[in-house]
């Protein structure tokens, strides 16, 4: 993403030049700090006197509007438009029972104590029923046991003692063989057991939540300046506790450019930190909100996020980790967003609800995601005269095929040369 310059100036249409406040000139974006100015009844913080402005960055004028409801929920889920898969290939391969072990172990880990329940019983039915067919099919004279009148149900219930280590007493092997089998039996049950209550320690010491996110990220103004707003939810409450809560937001954008003196495009995958006005809080048993200042010092300054380079973003993705109190073991979770579910004009609504008479506070998870209409600064669109470098029209030699834009190559004409709509999407 372009580097913003430090530089303000410019005009407001009401107030005359806008000006930076206290708080904001000190560079922080404190609640505390603000407390005087926000609890004024005729702040412009909440109802800004100016309704333009304009600052510089990357030495062009950008012109800012106040502006509400500026973009549309998305109509197609996250999960729908962010569902894709990458498989690595030629990479340095091991042991071919190396690689086998190492996939049976990450299938298995990734399982429910009730799916590897059920699991493991047909297992262990099936490696039983299998013996005892052997027992039974194939030493008719003896049945295992020397004893030829034995029903396969017979001989089923003493490969279920011998693999379960009970030994009744009732039956006992008969011959080399069949002593063979009864060791192979006993060490496949060991190894069967083992392994499953394995996984099951495993799942009950590794600690877990029910982390939720909002399903967009609202946009608006935030003492004053455009702020991006995420919800994280502890879902389980105060039955897990959760302390010393993290969170981290990136922006990934995607470059195309050619070199001077080469044909082929480059691709450049660029990842940048969006810093967070807090990103730590001592626990999470209910839902946090993280903010990110959209200032000088924030890739996104000055972008409208339906022109380049805004377009060129390809996810926003939000990582999450905190102690579980239960277990003293860390927890995680990740989400990732598109530029479509940025919610430019909307601000979150209240879901926090307080009972003065009891004295109980509830966290409404069915407003976890809703949004209401809020005041935000938004840059206008851009201007040919001001970014003379970016194609704004449908390029002449592009056509567009089944609903897909298909582009020419020309060598002849820069690739930083495209519209200023075309989404990153589309051209992947």
């Amino acid at each position: 993403m372009p580097v913003r310059s430090h530089h303000h100036g410019g005009h407001g249409s009401n107030t005359g030049d806008w000006k930076l406040r206290s708080y904001q000139r000190r560079k922080t974006h404190s609640m505390l700090n603000g407390a005087t100015e926000l609890a004024k009844v005729d702040n412009d913080i909440e109802e800004p006197g100016q309704t333009t402005r304009t600052v510089e960055t990357d030495g062009h004028k950008v012109n800012f509007q106040l502006l509400k409801s500026v973009t549309k929920r998305p109509t197609t889920s996250r999960k729908e438009r962010m569902e894709s898969e990458w498989t690595n290939i030629n990479v340095h391969k091991s042991r071919a029972l190396g690689r086998i072990g190492h996939r049976c172990q990450r299938w298995l880990t990734s399982k429910d104590p009730i799916y590897l329940t059920v699991l493991y019983l047909v297992l262990y039915l099936s490696m039983n029923a299998i013996f005892a067919a052997v027992w039974y099919f194939f030493d008719r004279k003896g049945r295992c046991c020397e004893d030829e009148s034995m029903t396969y149900a017979q001989v089923f219930d003493f490969a279920v003692q011998t693999s379960s280590t009970i030994g009744y007493g009732g039956y006992w092997p008969k011959g080399y063989l069949n002593n063979a089998l009864v060791v192979v039996i006993t060490l496949l049950s060991i190894v069967l057991s083992t392994v499953y209550a394995g996984l099951l320690f495993f799942k009950f010491i590794t600690p877990q939540a029910n982390i939720e996110f909002s399903d967009v990220i609202a946009m608006s103004n935030v003492l004053g300046e455009p702020c991006l707003e995420v919800r994280i939810g502890n879902a389980d409450g105060r039955a897990n506790a959760l302390i010393n809560g993290e969170a981290n937001l990136w922006v990934t954008s995607i470059q195309e450019y050619r070199a001077p003196g080469e044909f082929a495009k480059r691709r450049v995958v660029q990842t940048e930190n969006l810093h967070l006005a807090v990103s730590q809080v001592p626990k999470v048993n209910g839902v946090w909100t993280i903010r990110h200042f959209i200032d000088e010092h924030s890739p996104l300054y000055g972008l409208r996020l339906d022109e380049f380079p805004a377009t060129t973003i390809y996810s926003l993705n939000l990582n999450f980790k905190a102690i579980q109190v239960i277990t003293k073991g860390e927890v995680f979770s990740q989400t990732a967003y598109q530029v479509e579910d940025i919610m430019v004009g909307y601000c979150f609504e209240e879901q926090a609800v307080w009972d003065p008479k009891t004295k109980t506070g509830y966290h409404d998870y069915s407003k976890l995601s809703k949004t209401k209409p809020s005041f935000v600064w938004y840059p206008n669109a851009v201007e040919v005269d001001d970014y003379e470098d970016i194609r704004l029209e449908p390029p002449s030699w592009s056509n567009r095929s089944n609903g897909k834009q298909q582009v020419t190559e020309r060598p002849d004409e820069p690739v930083w040369k495209r519209q200023s709509t075309y989404a990153a999407s589309e051209r992947w």
